[in-house]
């Protein structure tokens, strides 16, 4: 009986630390989370909106790191490539 009581007493302590640390670590996120941005008022001006696909100079170096990979590797003839599409992804970084 004394060996039940023991675990008992011994199992409930760890969950209380625990639910403790817990609540802790809880309130340090929400005492340092970054503060949200005040909303901006009509008043302000309007950010400038991005142009439709990718930028010419992005284009154009991809097309200079395709053609300097293709041509650094042997059998493959300088002209053996076409890049028909070249669209913007779907996905951002979140970090």
């Amino acid at each position: 009986m004394t060996a039940l009581l023991y675990t008992l007493i011994g199992m409930g302590t760890v969950f209380c630390v625990l639910i403790f640390i817990s609540l802790c670590i809880w309130l340090l996120g929400k005492a340092f989370a970054p503060k949200k941005p005040a909303v901006q008022t009509a008043a302000a001006a309007p950010e400038p909106e991005e142009p439709e696909g990718i930028r010419p100079e992005v284009v154009a170096a991809i097309m200079a790191a395709i053609h300097q990979q293709l041509k650094d590797e042997e059998g493959v003839p300088e002209e053996g490539y076409i890049v028909r599409n070249v669209r913007r992804a779907t996905w951002r970084h979140t970090s």
